[in-house]
């Protein structure tokens, strides 16, 4: 409108209200959210990134230690978060679909604020096995245009470092700890007082980095302390495989006891020995069941 001023047939005063009426419908004084019936959101790896450039965060949780990585927007554009989710989602092979469509691998949740401020909705994933396994390589395949490929460099660190339970030692938990205070707000130049890691720290990081792990993940996606010899998570489905010749699955023992009318115990037992599942009656309902590792990185972006 202003650079066509000239050959308009309104006046430069007219002009200049139409402008500034546009200017007021913008922003955060916006209040007309409603799309057309035919718009479609397209998610692409390049969409994805910029966002998490832009309204997005890699960080480290110190209270429990995970890595998380965030996106926020007004709940106004939760329909943007829910697409997002759908193209993680697809990401995933068949099995490792089955477990994350039906948890919280990629979870949306609303926070209200006070009266006068917008509502958000925020996107957030912290399941590490599929951070590190599915996530990363990907995002390692788009280009990132701003600083905050910085912070997604650090995060991949930190994601592997507590992948591998280098957590587990004081001194691995005080690395770890350090190298995600140094990110974000905290290396922004418009921050009087960046941490910055010295030399020293960078060496120790180094080592750790090059540690034998103090977690192994077995073929079937349970995570064992070695040490301790203790399962602290796991990551599989439960394939059956009935009498009829037919397979189903099943993302925790407790519904695949209920199908099977069988204990958990029962459950437990024959995905350990590969045994024919029985009921208390002695009858065969399933030939047999097993676990199926998800969130593996067998596939290539």
């Amino acid at each position: 409108m202003f650079r066509n001023r000239k050959s308009s047939e309104l006046s430069l005063q007219e002009l200049n209200l139409n402008i500034i009426k546009l200017k007021e419908g913008m922003n955060s004084k916006r209040v007309n959210f409603v799309l057309p019936k035919d718009h479609i959101i397209v998610i692409t790896g390049n969409y994805l990134v910029g966002l998490l450039e832009g309204d997005g965060s890699f960080f480290l949780n110190k209270h429990d230690m995970t890595a998380r990585v965030s996106l926020v927007t007004t709940t106004v554009n939760r329909l943007v978060l829910e697409k997002i989710r759908e193209f993680i989602l697809g990401l995933l092979d068949e099995y490792s679909y089955i477990l994350g469509s039906t948890t919280k691998l990629v979870n949306i949740s609303d926070k209200k604020f006070k009266s006068g401020q917008r509502p958000i909705s925020i996107l957030e994933i912290s399941q590490i096995d599929f951070i590190c396994n599915v996530l990363i390589p990907y995002l390692d395949n788009v280009e990132f245009r701003t600083k905050k490929y910085h912070d997604y460099l650090d995060f991949k660190t930190i994601a592997l470092l507590i992948l591998e339970g280098k957590y587990l030692t004081n001194k691995g938990k005080e690395l770890i700890i350090k190298l995600g205070d140094s990110m974000n707000n905290n290396r922004l130049s418009t921050n009087p007082y960046p941490i910055i890691l010295d030399d020293t720290t960078k060496s120790e990081l180094n080592i750790l980095i090059k540690s034998d792990p103090l977690i192994n993940i077995d073929s079937e996606g349970r995570a064992m302390i070695i040490s301790e010899k203790k399962y602290i998570r796991s990551t599989y489905i439960i394939k059956v495989y009935l009498l009829n010749g037919s397979v189903n699955y099943f993302t925790n023992g407790v519904s695949c006891a209920k199908f099977l009318h069988v204990s958990n115990d029962t459950i437990t037992k024959r995905l350990n020995d590969g045994k024919p599942v029985k009921n208390k009656e002695g009858l065969v309902v399933a030939q047999s069941i097993k676990r199926v590792k998800a969130y593996s990185s067998l596939r290539s972006y």
